[in-house]
């Protein structure tokens, strides 16, 4: 699969339906995983999209607020039925914290790579399918057509497709 294939996999399918336990169950992950990952950060949530020069973000400016101490995070578009808004936020501070962590830009092989590092606290298959849908899902659909998807859902992929896309994670 490419990234069109996986944005048009992501907009035609039908979201997946979880039960309540299997969310608790992964909320819980996020707000855990928060504990390890985001310790000594003050995470800040803005109302616009903090970082972009033009129409890219800048990892150099977001290196230079960490260095402070502090991270801006948007609330916009911050509609997860899955995660809920508060917990959407704190998958949002990973997500970029990851990308500092692994030195990586906001481009497809960075957003992969951050994805797969997030995968790799896991070795349950579905909450990698997860992170998949939640990230490189809803990325492609951002590349491929220019903006993220309306509505957040999780999408199943074939786990043969979160392993082709390993190619992209970091090497140790």
């Amino acid at each position: 699969m490419n990234i069109e294939d996986i944005a048009r996999h992501y907009v035609a399918s039908p979201g997946y339906d979880m039960s309540s336990s299997i969310v608790k169950i992964f909320r819980q992950f996020i707000i855990d995983l928060a504990h390890v990952e985001l310790p000594g950060i003050d995470f800040q949530y803005v109302d616009f999209e903090p970082y972009f020069r033009g129409p890219e973000l800048s990892l150099e400016d977001i290196h230079a607020d960490v260095k402070q101490g502090k991270l801006l995070v948007t609330r916009l578009f911050n509609n997860s039925d899955l995660l809920g808004s508060e917990i959407n936020l704190i998958f949002r501070c990973i997500h970029e914290m990851h990308h500092i962590k692994l030195n990586v830009d906001f481009g497809w092989k960075g957003e992969c790579a951050t994805a797969f590092h997030l995968m790799s606290f896991t070795n349950n298959l579905l909450f990698k399918q997860i992170i998949f849908s939640e990230t490189i899902g809803q990325v492609a659909v951002r590349l491929n057509q220019g903006e993220f998807p309306k509505h957040q859902k999780v999408v199943l992929f074939n786990p043969d497709v979160l392993h082709q896309f390993r190619i992209y994670a970091p090497v140790a």
